[in-house]
């Protein structure tokens, strides 16, 4: 019997708790399969985590729009 992997997105992934989620899931990844990460401004953070992850989805906040 073939257990599915838990499905798993990550809000705020280059925050305090997003960085240790993704740390404990690293050590599990036979376990979890990330479908999304996101992030406020931390470009090159990210980038490292899709490198890691390979998410299905990324969301990165622009504050290019606030003023």
């Amino acid at each position: 019997m073939t257990s599915e992997k838990i499905k798993i997105s990550i809000l705020g992934s280059t925050g305090s708790i997003g960085t240790q989620a993704l740390e404990v899931i690293s050590k599990l990844k036979e376990e979890f399969n990330i479908l999304s990460l996101s992030c406020g401004s931390n470009i090159e953070l990210i980038k490292k985590q899709i490198k890691e992850f390979s998410p299905k989805k990324v969301c990165i906040k622009s504050f290019s729009d606030v003023e």
